[in-house]
């Protein structure tokens, strides 16, 4: 593929989707920089008088997840390149940026939102003016692979369904917007500390549970969206707080609204109207994640550490954990 040769600005190129192993060492990287990398990750950083350029990259079975952060000192022409066709869930997680998707024209990616792009192997195109910053995180799929994945995920079926034809472009009508849930759970990806197995684990689900969420968002995106008062929107994060600081205890519904101050059913359906997730199986997702953490930073048997996250019964959170990581205690025990 040949770099596009009609820009205003000069072209900066973007790693989309890539089998380039050309990784730069962690010790050339910028001091100032290092907090960004994830361990577990391939690093490429590029500099020049024009900008900063930091992209990672984490192979997850059929996943591949990347990170981009970009610092446009001049004006300059992002040039995402993928060379393999992808499907890629992408998060705009800060700034906008008007991009120019091949077949389809100009395409707005704004802070907060997320969208369902199949993807050719080809250059795209997205300005940057000078002072611009840019977060963006995906997950991409190869197009076969990710037909299939609702055979082990059937949650995902709403997505693994749609129509891959017609070039390069969005899978669903309009953006939508980054939940508080989401946003969590990418906090907790490009905080993760973890490597080899443990990392694979638990930065698998992470992106799994993202594509759930997506995918419960889009099976509802036809519908009119319910109207809450605005105190019941003000408690959803709230909620979420809650339920993250709370994982010791039992899911308690009517508790969190009496705390929150709030009508218990309302806030039930906001929280799964906005986070497009139910309360209950979001405090279980918070168990599970630092189940895992309390597993690889401590020596605690069992028992304790369910006792911890709020179960009772050490041999049904030891089936669940299981379940929900798809690996053994043993063995995120004994990688520790």
């Amino acid at each position: 593929m040949k770099i596009p040769n009609h820009l205003r600005w000069p072209g900066k190129v973007l790693r989309i989707e890539t089998d380039d192993t050309d990784y730069t060492p962690i010790e050339t990287i910028p001091e100032e920089y290092r907090n960004l990398v994830i361990p577990a990750a391939s690093v490429f950083y590029t500099h020049d008088y024009d900008f900063d350029m930091l992209c990672q990259s984490v192979r997850l079975g059929p996943f591949s997840l990347w990170t981009h952060e970009v610092f446009a000192m001049e004006n300059i022409t992002l040039l995402p390149v993928t060379t393999k066709p992808v499907i890629a869930l992408h998060f705009m997680a800060g700034s906008d940026v008007m991009a120019e998707i091949t077949d389809n024209g100009p395409y707005k990616l704004s802070g907060k939102e997320v969208n369902l792009f199949k993807l050719d192997a080809a250059f795209h195109e997205a300005p940057m003016k000078r002072g611009d910053t840019l977060f963006s995180f995906h997950i991409n799929v190869l197009p076969h692979v990710f037909s299939k994945l609702s055979t082990k995920h059937p949650e995902l079926a709403q997505l693994t369904q749609k129509e891959l034809t017609g070039g390069s472009g969005p899978l669903h009508d309009r953006p939508y917007k980054i939940n508080k849930v989401c946003f969590e759970i990418i906090q907790q990806i490009c905080g993760c500390r973890y490597i080899e197995m443990l990392a694979d684990k638990f930065l698998y689900r992470s992106c799994l549970d993202l594509f759930i969420n997506f995918a419960n968002q889009d099976k509802v995106s036809h519908l009119p969206s319910p109207k809450f008062a605005p105190e019941i929107m003000e408690a959803v994060p709230h909620a979420v707080k809650f339920l993250k600081e709370n994982v010791g205890e039992e899911f308690n519904s009517a508790k969190m609204a009496y705390i929150l101050d709030v009508n218990a059913r309302e806030l039930k359906a906001a929280f799964e109207a906005t986070c497009f997730i139910s309360a209950e199986q979001f405090h279980f997702q918070c168990k599970m994640y630092q189940a895992f953490k309390l597993i690889v930073n401590t020596k605690a048997e069992p028992n304790i550490i369910a006792n911890a996250i709020g179960m009772r019964d050490t041999d049904k959170f030891i089936k669940k954990f299981e379940a929900y990581f798809d690996c053994s205690y043993i063995a995120v025990r004994n990688a520790q």
